[in-house]
């Protein structure tokens, strides 16, 4: 996995559930979902000065790039 890209997180194993049935009625994947509800749920509850301060925050906290294969092993 694309350390860079991708991060895993924890949720509720019901909420889960209710994502995956909705993401797959709605023709998305999982990740693709998630991301909709969030965008959503940004757009409905942030204010323009919240927006604000987490674009300040995203650029001053950006992560250190990993490799892509951080164990260094190797397929054969």
């Amino acid at each position: 996995m694309n350390l860079n890209k991708w991060k895993s997180v924890l949720l509720p194993r019901e909420i889960y559930e209710e994502i995956k049935i909705i993401a797959k009625v709605e023709g998305r994947t999982i990740s693709g979902q998630t991301k909709i509800i969030f965008a959503d749920w940004k757009e409905n509850n942030l204010s323009e000065k919240d927006k604000e301060y987490i674009a300040a925050q995203l650029i001053q906290n950006k992560p250190q790039t990993v490799p892509d294969n951080p164990t260094n092993s190797f397929s054969v």
